[in-house]
């Protein structure tokens, strides 16, 4: 269905309106719908939760106060409180009131708009006979228009009108009934109206006319793709609740947005990599609350109850920019990090977090155990053979110098690990984190395998469950643009892989199914990560990109808990060796980002 609204503001107030708050309310838009009262009753209440749905200057709303969960004496309290904005706590002629919130609106910028409370009231008819309708009623908690902020448009209020007719035929409708659906092919209206300031003049401002269309607009997608069946798929805030972390998200903003984007001397735009990486840092905040002590660490979260344990530290591997490095460490998080070049944004920084950022390269020890020629001068890097300069670049306090070091990959134990958009690190994470007994972040981005290799990495069909009955491998011989990972195996089980493989194989069902080739990646990581035992916990993250699954491993099974270093290092190098892995082809992919970083240090 079309969205083309009629507008219908040289009607008077509708009489639904007339006794509602005083009246003087005027009609601005409306449209034939097919959805019922339910849907619409669910839509609205999904906008009045989330006001970000129609404005892209809102965080969230805060709901202050909800009539079906309330107390008989908050119900009390809040009805007196209402009557200094003239809001009843009651219905109108034709109408019961049903339900009742009051939600404060936080907006993205608390420096530009401020936040303001607001009533929404949901009214249905009680009148036996049809039409059906319901009312939906916006009243912000101000005085005067004044006081109205940016994003919320400049009136004394607004609703929403449902109008149903079930089973009568238009036919039999008076023409003189305002509810009247434009088109008789549709059993509903929906309309939008005003109840304007006295001193606004007419007609009516484009803005608001704008305002009018787009939400009517919204409302009016949202009820008929409910309708149709739509199932929201992406689920936010998971682990940690979005208050937390818009909160901590905005005052980290306030405190270093300016900074970082003045000083910007990478050609990228400043405001993705600064506000990502800001978001990133709120949510590693908010879930470091949750898991450690950190009273001493943040003089912030002084006050507050914590767990016993004491925060081990983080190491951000290929952090790139090392705009999340600096963050974290400014907000008194103590850690560093490394990255295969040498960044121009490091200079930027202050020279305690430039202390804490290191030109590395990463060589997994699974990788140098699993091949010991390796070790040869053949493989040697810029700083000399691997075995000779590993230990000096893990354990001397400034690894910086003129020459690239390398990394084992073998942290402190307990050390939280960050991979952000990492590639080849990527799938490395979880299990150099398994072998450091310790939790980790990572969010997925290119696909990369255990060699470095660029891949399409396998996926799993059937509802991203595993599945047996599939073919368990991967089709390595199938042309790279149209390669595809056939399904992997549980966790437990060992993957063969054959030397050729097509896309014949796959029946037509199994292929529609296919995911895409960054959930076919976070599937797989996902598996490596469960293959050693930790229990993955997903959160979409809240960042300026779509690619923004945040995958954690905090958690382990108590099987894999109890082994030792050398029995974790056996299980990563089996798994490595049934994934393929090929420590020359990384070690020489390594070499060619150690010249490239040694000419100039640029990207």
């Amino acid at each position: 269905m079309l969205f083309e609204p009629q507008d219908v503001t040289s009607e008077g107030t509708w009489e639904v309106f007339r006794e509602l708050f005083g009246g003087r309310w005027r009609p601005i838009l409306r449209h034939s719908c097919n959805f019922p009262p339910v849907v619409f009753e669910d839509v609205t209440l999904n906008l009045i939760q989330n006001p970000n749905i129609n404005s892209s200057l809102l965080f969230r709303a805060d709901i202050l106060y909800d009539s079906c969960e309330a107390s008989e004496s908050s119900q009390k309290q809040i009805h007196e409180d209402l009557l200094q904005y003239s809001i009843s706590n009651d219905g109108f002629p034709g109408f019961t009131l049903k339900r009742t919130f009051v939600r404060r609106m936080i907006p993205r910028n608390p420096q530009l708009d401020k936040p303001i409370a607001q009533t929404c009231q949901i009214f249905q008819s009680i009148l036996s006979s049809e039409p059906h309708q319901t009312a939906v009623v916006y009243i912000p908690h101000v005085v005067s228009s004044s006081e109205i902020p940016w994003y919320h448009p400049n009136v004394q209020s607004l609703a929403y009108l449902h109008t149903w007719h079930s089973s009568q035929s238009f036919n039999d409708i008076p023409v003189s009934n305002s509810s009247l659906p434009p088109s008789p092919s549709s059993p509903g209206t929906i309309s939008v109206h005003y109840r304007l300031f006295p001193e606004e003049t007419h007609p009516l401002p484009d803005r608001l006319l704008r305002t009018a269309h787009h939400l009517l607009a919204t409302l009016h997608k949202h009820g008929q793709g409910m309708l149709n069946g739509y199932e929201k798929r992406v689920h936010h805030d998971q682990i940690i609740s979005q208050q937390r972390v818009q909160d901590t998200y905005t005052r980290l903003k306030a405190t270093h947005a300016k900074r970082l984007c003045d000083h910007w001397a990478e050609q990228t735009d400043s405001s993705k990599h600064v506000f990502e990486d800001l978001s990133v840092a709120a949510f590693l905040i908010e879930l470091w609350t949750d898991m450690y002590s950190l009273n001493d660490c943040n003089p912030s979260l002084s006050g507050h109850s914590r767990p016993p344990t004491e925060f081990p530290g983080f190491v951000d591997i290929g952090c790139g920019n090392g705009v999340l490095v600096d963050i974290l460490l400014q907000e008194g998080y103590k850690g560093w990090g490394f990255d295969a070049r040498n960044r121009k944004s490091w200079a930027i920084f202050s020279p305690s977090t430039q202390h804490h950022l290191k030109q590395m390269i990463l060589v997994p020890q699974p990788l140098l155990e699993m091949d010991p020629g390796l070790d040869q001068e053949k493989h040697a890097g810029p700083s000399g053979c691997l075995s000779k300069i590993l230990p000096r670049a893990i354990q001397s306090e400034n690894m910086a110098s003129a020459k690239v070091a390398w990394h084992h990959g073998i942290f402190p134990e307990g050390t939280f690990i960050i991979s952000n958009h990492a590639d080849e690190l990527t799938p490395w994470t979880p299990l150099l984190a398994y072998l450091a007994s310790s939790p980790f972040l990572m969010i997925p981005c290119c696909s990369h395998n255990l060699s470095g290799l660029r891949f399409r990495a396998p996926s799993k069909f059937n509802g991203y469950s595993a599945d047996t009955t599939a073919p368990p491998y991967f089709a390595k011989s199938i042309n790279k643009s149209k390669s595809v990972a056939i399904t992997i195996a549980p966790a437990t089980e060992e993957i063969e892989q054959p030397k050729q493989g097509s896309l014949k194989d796959l029946n037509p069902a199994n292929r529609a199914k296919q995911p895409s080739a960054y959930a076919a990646l976070c599937d797989w990581v996902s598996h490596l990560a469960a293959a050693v035992g930790y229990e993955v916990e997903k959160e979409m993250l809240r960042l300026p990109s779509t690619r923004n699954t945040g995958l954690i491993g905090r958690t382990m099974d108590a099987t894999a808990e109890d082994l030792g270093p050398a029995a974790r290092m056996e299980k990563v190098k089996a798994i490595a060796a049934r994934e393929g892995a090929d420590g020359a082809v990384w070690v020489e992919r390594a070499k060619g980002l150690t010249v490239t970083a040694g000419k100039d240090g640029k990207h």
